[in-house]
């Protein structure tokens, strides 16, 4: 079993340099967004006259309102970059099954030669 294990100790190792390598030669991420929506302060109370309850209500519902806004746009924004990277997952998801299915079978052929 020991080769097993460094044999997966130098792929990890391996996959660790490349993704330091591939990442060096990127530019650095963009600023995360923040959302410009104001959000309301405490509800004035149920001894507060109709008119500031109905203007904090407004306010409450602009700001949640601003904010699915925010996450729609954000989402738009994401989906072409997501769909653009789908076959890159799908590769490597690909190729970590049959890491996966390849160390089971070598594991087994050295369990089989132990017996």
């Amino acid at each position: 079993m020991i080769p097993i294990r460094r044999s997966v100790t130098s792929l990890l190792a391996a996959v660790l340099l490349a993704l330091a390598g591939s990442a060096a030669g990127q530019q650095p991420a963009p600023a995360v967004p923040k959302h410009a929506c104001t959000k309301p302060g405490e509800h004035p109370g149920r001894l507060a006259s109709d008119g500031q309850q109905r203007t904090w209500t407004r306010s409450v519902n602009a700001y949640l309102e601003c904010l699915k806004k925010f996450v729609a746009d954000e989402q738009a924004i994401a989906k072409p970059l997501i769909d653009q990277s789908r076959p890159h997952i799908d590769a490597a998801n690909a190729a970590i099954d049959e890491y996966n299915k390849s160390s089971k079978e070598f594991r087994e052929q050295l369990e089989k030669l132990d017996q």
